[in-house]
């Protein structure tokens, strides 16, 4: 299909850098190294990217278009040829035999591209949304992922835990992650009233998403369920992710308020401590830390083939004494997502999780770790 345009070489860059990262690296089907290049001479030029898990559609970019038409370019190929063009405008044009022909100031290059009906592309059917649709800051959205992202699962047998529960329920969003030894949770209200909805979604999905995300003030995105997919819509573009199907852990049944011992303390000075006994750490092998609570004061220590370290903390403490141990890193973090002063530990026993949350009773975040077995 013959195609004929001219563009802003940045434009291009910029479109191309979002497309390329549903690009699959590796793959058996050579049309899905591509990103496809769909002219319109009405709307402008368009790229789309799938790998068949996640599809990337940019929203338009302003073009001089003579022939409409599509055409499914290497991917890494093309971006490197826009990348090194000596000039500030981009011309491509596509002959029948789907030659194409990229012009800019003095430079001319020839590829050969596939033919764009070659391209994958989702039923309309899969893309009704079965809701209204919710709309928030995209900084919001940005920061719901990386509160959380870092407790999803890594372990394949257990498939559905390798994504993040979104669920949307009494006009609030929430975001939750599980990999078995601890929660992250993190909510935020939306406006209006929201119908209520949940999919799981894969942590390559939210991890793209979140790198492509805008950070202007005012920058939106809309958020939408369908029964197999779930669709972000930005100002710049589209990203569609697949759901994982199964049953998701019920989280709410496992925080809960039966605590006998609450501690509240500045969350950079523990955050400081845990990072400071993870050094001594041996490569390879991440050591237990050690929390002993009494009175107002919290003791972190541990001990390994390197040395030893002691910090002692000021907190305020309300209920039993209690020595419990936990891995530093699920420690680090959650706290290292937490954006408050200071937190609220809240233990129970020595074999119980240990819960973090904000000081004020309606905060938006919550983290549950599970700790470690006292050694014999």
């Amino acid at each position: 299909m013959a195609m004929t345009l001219t563009c802003d070489k940045q434009l291009l860059q910029d479109v191309l850098g979002l497309a390329i990262r549903a690009v699959s690296p590796r793959t058996t089907m050579p049309i899905l190294e591509c990103v496809l290049l769909n002219a319109q001479e009405d709307i402008g030029l368009m790229l789309s990217a799938s790998n068949l898990e996640i599809n990337i559609d940019t929203s338009p970019i302003p073009a001089d278009i003579t022939v409409s038409g599509t055409i499914a370019l290497d991917a890494k190929l093309f971006s490197e040829i826009v990348r090194k063009m000596p000039g500030e405008v981009v011309s491509i044009t596509v002959d029948e035999k789907n030659s194409v022909q990229v012009k800019s100031g003095r430079s001319r290059l020839m590829i050969l591209g596939q033919s764009g009906d070659e391209f994958p592309v989702m039923s309309e059917s899969d893309l009704v949304p079965i809701n209204q649709g919710y709309s928030l800051k995209a900084q919001t959205l940005k920061d719901m992922i990386r509160q959380t992202i870092f407790s999803v699962s890594t372990d394949q047998s257990k498939l559905v835990l390798t994504g993040e529960l979104i669920e949307v329920k009494d006009n609030t969003m929430r975001m939750v992650a599980v990999d078995m030894y601890r929660i992250s949770y993190k909510s935020t209200p939306l406006e209006g009233d929201s119908m209520d909805s949940k999919a799981v979604v894969p942590a390559k999905a939210l991890n793209e998403l979140s790198r492509m995300l805008p950070s202007g003030e005012n920058e939106e995105v809309s958020v939408q369920f369908t029964d197999k997919r779930i669709i972000f819509g930005a100002s710049t573009f589209t990203l569609t992710s697949n759901l994982l199907d199964g049953e998701f852990i019920r989280y709410d049944q496992i925080f809960n308020e039966d605590f006998i011992t609450v501690v509240e303390v500045n969350r950079n000075d523990l955050l400081s401590a845990f990072e400071r006994a993870v050094l001594i750490a041996t490569e390879n092998k991440m050591i237990g830390i050690k929390l002993e609570i009494n009175d107002d004061d919290l003791i972190i220590s541990s001990n390994s083939e390197r040395g030893e370290t002691e910090d002692g903390i000021p907190c305020k403490t309300d209920g039993k004494a209690l020595t419990i141990s936990f891995n530093p890193r699920y420690f680090i973090e959650a706290l290292r997502a937490v954006e408050d002063e200071s937190v609220v530990l809240k233990f129970n026993t020595q074999l119980s999780p240990c819960t973090i949350r904000g000081i004020e009773d309606g905060a938006d975040f919550k983290y549950l770790i599970v700790p470690l077995r006292p050694e014999a």
